[in-house]
């Protein structure tokens, strides 16, 4: 992750009325000479640190809709989802395909401790929203939360998964994965329900990351209902371990195992574990291998109580994040994100990926160099896969990432969206763009422009700061002169459901202009009819 460690002393600066802006020469007299933070860094500490440790950090700190379209879609006005003040960031959307009007999401709050989730009843056009308890089955009250994810059963149920963490005097004390429900659309949750805790986990570097949720929702399947989730447990020293939690009892009780191969998984740092549910019960989980600098999978055919081997989706140049403009200080990720088709069209159980990477292939890794956005499918389970084509259709060098991927269960439509930077020759101003495949991902779509304005997360001051002096000397520096929350921007995710040729991206951006103010937003696109 980041260079610092655990070790870090953390600042404790509470933004408070009108910022006092620091010079950078004023800065020089207190920064060190030596970065913490270098080119090489991807190389030399991938994965020390996790990144709601950003969070921490920042909580020691203090539109009118418009209608857009293409020659293939038409888009909603963007619906402000959260609708408050103070930035968020990371997001995560669901549908209930059995009442596909009722969608649910989820968001971190950033000078906020609670992890915030989001509920609608009219297909996206307005929103209710609700805080998940900072309280878990056991009794443990915990101090902040971060990472969603949101699914639904068939029979209407939400379940939300969420890291809590724990933090004593500004230092990091521990960490659980659990997971809440409601099915009153957020007036009573369900206690937390733990699925690994360790209350002692700072001094020794140890921490969980990254909890994404699936439900069981085939109609036909042996497994119908059965909740899954996927994340990964870092054990010190840059090594990490992915663990899938399975419930057969609606998320009353959950066991856990490790899935990886332990061939692949000693001694090597794996991030991102997203899981997926195929037509019959099949359990897939694909996720980021940093050291093999990989995309590996497996799968279960027995509802997760076994699995088989991993495979590999494909080798990555990006190990495990890249300095692209839009996301300098926070640095952009480059998850796997996975679906199934659970349509009764002709591809039926093929297996979908999509992720970013470097967009030259043909060089070794270089910090900041171009992105784009890759897809591929298999139809034997994941063992194999087509060759990765680019997504996006500009023709500028923009930068494409945090895409996420949607199958249409109701019609087999392969849905992606993602963020963009193609209006902007700079580089620094995003949008949210969509394609879609209905021939199994043979094809793609023109992209659809999905925001109506471009949002601006990036600092150039807190960047030539950090460059100068490293990241720990900066953080001051930055609160103090960046309008965007800068270590935390965009997060390192944003969701996308559909479901009935309906597609709802989720995402953030500052479009207010505000200082300090990310919203969530979403819209509906749907294929215009021929």
């Amino acid at each position: 992750m980041k260079s610092c460690l655990y070790t870090t002393r953390f600042l404790s600066l509470k933004l408070a009325g009108p910022a006092l802006l620091l010079t950078l020469p004023a800065l020089m007299m207190i920064a060190p000479s030596r970065p913490v933070r270098s080119s090489s860094a991807q190389e030399t500490s991938p994965y020390t640190e996790a990144r709601w440790m950003r969070k921490l950090q920042s909580r020691q700190v203090g539109s009118a809709p418009s209608s857009l379209a293409s020659a293939v879609f038409t888009v909603s006005g963007n619906v402000n989802v959260s609708n408050e003040a103070g930035p968020q960031s990371e997001v995560f959307i669901a549908v209930d395909t059995q009442s596909p009007s009722v969608l649910a999401a989820g968001s971190n709050e950033i000078f906020r401790d609670p992890q915030r989730t989001y509920f609608s009843t009219d297909g996206g056009a307005s929103w209710a929203g609700a805080d998940l308890p900072l309280v878990d089955e056991e009794g443990t009250t915990w101090t902040f939360a971060s990472d969603p994810g949101v699914a639904f059963d068939t029979r209407g149920a939400i379940f939300f998964s969420q890291l809590v963490i724990a933090s004593v005097d500004n230092n990091f004390k521990g960490d659980a994965m659990v997971v809440n429900s409601t099915t009153d659309r957020g007036v009573t949750f369900s206690p937390g329900r733990v699925l690994k805790k360790d209350l002692n986990a700072g001094p020794l570097g140890r921490f969980e990351d990254k909890p994404f949720i699936a439900c069981d929702t085939s109609l036909v399947s042996p497994f119908r209902d059965n909740v899954y989730v996927s994340w990964d447990s870092t054990m010190g020293n840059a090594t990490s371990r992915i663990n899938l939690a399975r419930s057969t009892d609606h998320g009353v009780t959950f066991s856990v195992q490790r899935i990886d191969d332990t061939n692949s998984g000693n001694a090597a740092a794996e991030i991102g574990a997203d899981p997926a549910v195929g037509p019959n019960g099949e359990v897939y989980v694909a996720w980021l291998d940093i050291t093999h600098s990989t995309l590996r999978i497996d799968r279960s055919l027995d509802g997760g109580g076994t699995f088989g081997p991993d495979s590999t989706i494909t080798p990555m140049i990006i190990r495990f994040d890249t300095g692209i403009p839009s996301i300098k200080v926070r640095r952009a990720l480059v998850y796997p994100s996975i679906d199934v088709d659970r349509s009764n069209g002709p591809h039926r159980g093929r297996l979908y990926c999509s992720w970013t990477d470097q967009a030259n292939q043909n060089a070794p890794f270089s910090d900041g160099a171009e992105t784009d956005v890759y897809f591929a499918f298999s139809d034997d389970g994941g063992m194999h896969w087509s060759s990765p084509v680019r997504v996006a259709d500009d023709l500028a060098g923009a930068d494409q990432f945090y895409q996420w991927l949607s199958v249409d269960a109701a019609d087999g439509s392969v849905n992606l969206s993602w963020y963009d930077t193609r209006n902007d020759p700079a580089k620094r101003k995003t949008d949210i763009f969509f394609a879609r495949s209905t021939d199994g991902g043979a094809t793609f779509s023109a992209n659809v422009r999905v925001t109506p304005a471009s949002t601006d997360e990036s600092c150039p001051a807190c960047e030539d700061c950090i460059a100068q002096f490293g990241f720990n000397a900066c953080a001051r520096f930055c609160r103090l002169n960046c309008d965007a929350e800068v270590f935390n921007q965009y997060g390192d995710y944003t969701g996308l459901a559909s479901f009935g040729g309906l597609a709802h991206p989720i995402w953030t951006d500052r479009r207010t202009g505000q200082r300090l103010n990310e919203e969530v937003f979403t819209a509906v696109v749907k294929a215009k009819k021929k």
